[in-house]
């Protein structure tokens, strides 16, 4: 077991190039290359300067001209080359995903737990049930016979299910 655990996340890591990390950080701010507009602005002064304790200009006799440095940062926006390539590596990190709970539920029994959880709730035992509800409530409201009422709700899959189910456990 420790083997096979071992194996698999060997394989995960030397599949996925030379790290796990930009598989993880992709379309995440700051990951992109970016433009960045940089500029730097003095102070100039051609005659008698005056200056604050904290070095800033307070006054100039003559020919003054203030400058001040900026920096402004913009991300770049995807190509649509990048934006397809995006979507086909989130894909297969979610496929590497559901390939791992795939290995591990199976062998830890919770594979089928989680198959009989989702036939409960999306699958035919639960149209079947709700059918046999519907076909109860329709025979108290109405004062109907109940093999009428369940006639009339049920389909032939939902017939089957029943019969095969009834087969299984041994009911008559």
């Amino acid at each position: 077991m420790k083997k096979l655990i071992l194996s698999t996340i060997m394989v995960i890591v030397f599949s996925s190039g030379c790290s796990l990390i930009p598989r993880l950080t992709m379309d995440t701010p700051n990951t992109v290359p970016q433009a960045t507009q940089k500029s730097k602005v003095k102070d100039v002064c051609k005659g008698e300067a005056i200056f604050a304790e904290d070095g800033t200009m307070l006054s100039c006799t003559k020919g003054y001209v203030a400058y001040s440095e900026a920096y402004n940062k913009e991300e770049r926006s995807y190509t649509l080359g990048e934006k397809i390539g995006n979507f086909f590596r989130k894909l297969s990190f979610w496929m590497i995903i559901l390939l791992v709970l795939g290995i591990f539920f199976p062998v830890l029994g919770l594979g089928t737990f989680i198959g009989r959880f989702i036939e409960g709730t999306f699958g035919i035992g639960k149209q079947v049930l709700t059918g046999v509800a519907r076909g109860v409530q329709r025979a108290r409201k109405h004062g109907d016979d109940i093999n009428v009422a369940l006639e009339s709700e049920l389909d032939i899959k939902h017939k089957q299910y029943i019969k095969e189910l009834k087969d299984k456990e041994k009911i008559t």
